[in-house]
């Protein structure tokens, strides 16, 4: 079993695989990278998790494995890149994605809001801006609005943020502007009313009949930052309303392979929205499923390979899956409710490497990182006095 991409993702695989008692290999560019530390782990470095190098690396990984592995992909340039050459990988990897076109429509939030306004999904009333023409027809959205760029790859790739909350139109505007010259494109929405805990996600795998395997439904309890951030805590919460609403969706557009999706519960109309598809890969709060007693990666592994499915069993409400402890420390124990199991997403007794290498290495990075903020305020704060007393020295020149 290969799993691209070493982050806490990528370490919930790991963990989830290591149930099955297969050898698993992580790949990652970043020795820091938790996974990679895990005692079921077989780390391996790469230069680069995307672009044609990386394929000619996952030949080379493949010719050193020396058979077919199932491939998991954790990280979203990888998959769009795997996507791109999968037929150099054909025979190489066993994996399942849907058609290219397929991942590009649910990758680019531009194409998934055009598509799902002709299908009827249900998604926020929105608007896409691909040029100044379109700019006006965000004064038609109700406030406040959300703003992201359409092809996420320049957000990951620096050029652009993740997200934009306008809370005024000429904030709306302005930042509109601004991602369209960073992004080319950019979707804005109506923000969807109501705490963190109204998000809930599907998680799943569809095999190769485009049955749906191993359905895990959960909910947020919270977000880190508040209202658009990743998840910090989440639990197991059955819903027919939107597995029914996933599974019709996947058959529509012919779903394959890995994949999740995340909705919130409007406030004011009670209906569930979907915020965001996540399209070929595991999500950042996979194992939240596995440990509620639905191991979604080793379902696919054991699909991939012909083997007997494992038994279904129950569903384990008690568990919570927090992100980190620091977000434990941020939002206290006031989310956690009564006789609940929590379970930390890099600490494991059995497997204590990875929180060991990840917490001190971000407790530094987040030092830093306010170190040069506090500095970056007092040049600021330097210069400000500077311009104020040289202003009448200037004027008496």
């Amino acid at each position: 079993m290969v799993v691209i991409g070493g982050e806490l993702n990528g370490l919930g695989v790991c963990r989830s695989l290591a149930i099955g008692g297969m050898p698993v290999w992580v790949v990652d560019c970043k020795r820091a990278s938790p996974a990679l530390w895990s005692r079921y782990a077989h780390p391996v470095l790469t230069d680069t998790l995307h672009g044609p190098r990386f394929i000619g690396f996952l030949r080379d990984l493949q010719n050193r494995i020396g058979e077919p592995p199932v491939l998991v992909i954790t990280d979203e340039l990888a998959l769009l890149t795997i996507s791109e050459h999968r037929d150099e990988l054909e025979g190489l990897y066993r994996f399942r994605l849907p058609a290219h076109d397929t991942v590009l429509m649910l990758h680019d939030k531009a194409k998934f809001h055009e598509r799902a306004v002709e299908h009827g999904w249900p998604v926020p009333n929105g608007v896409v801006v691909r040029g100044p023409e379109d700019l006006p027809r965000i004064a038609s959205l109700r406030l406040p609005m959300i703003l992201k760029p359409a092809d996420k790859r320049h957000f990951h790739e620096g050029h652009a943020p993740r997200l934009i909350v306008a809370a005024s139109r000429p904030d709306a505007l302005s930042a509109a502007e601004r991602l369209l010259a960073q992004a080319g494109e950019v979707l804005v929405q109506e923000t969807i009313e109501g705490p963190d805990d109204n998000i809930y996600f599907c998680l799943f795998y569809r095999g190769h009949d485009g049955e749906t395997l191993g359905l895990f439904t959960g909910q947020k309890l919270a977000s880190t930052p508040p209202g658009t951030g990743s998840t910090a805590f989440c639990a197991a919460a059955a819903n027919a309303e939107l597995e029914r609403t996933t599974k019709d969706f996947l058959d529509q557009v012919n779903y394959l392979g890995f994949g999740g999706i995340e909705y919130k519960r409007d406030a004011r109309s009670g209906r569930f929205l979907i915020i965001e598809p996540t399209v070929g890969r595991t999500d950042w709060q996979e194992e939240a499923a596995t440990l509620a007693g639905v191991n979604i990666p080793l379902i696919a592994y054991r699909h991939e390979l012909d083997l007997p499915p494992l038994p279904a069993g129950p569903v384990d409400g008690r568990v919570i899956w927090q992100g980190s402890w620091i977000e434990r420390i941020r939002f206290g124990a006031k989310l956690i409710p009564p006789r609940s199991v929590v379970v930390d997403g890099f600490w494991r007794r059995d497997d204590p490497l990875p929180a060991l290498v990840h917490y001190p290495y971000n407790i530094v990075v987040t030092a830093a990182a306010h170190t040069s903020a506090w500095c970056s305020r007092l040049r600021q704060k330097t210069k400000n006095r500077i311009s104020r007393i040289g202003a009448p020295l200037r004027a008496s020149e």
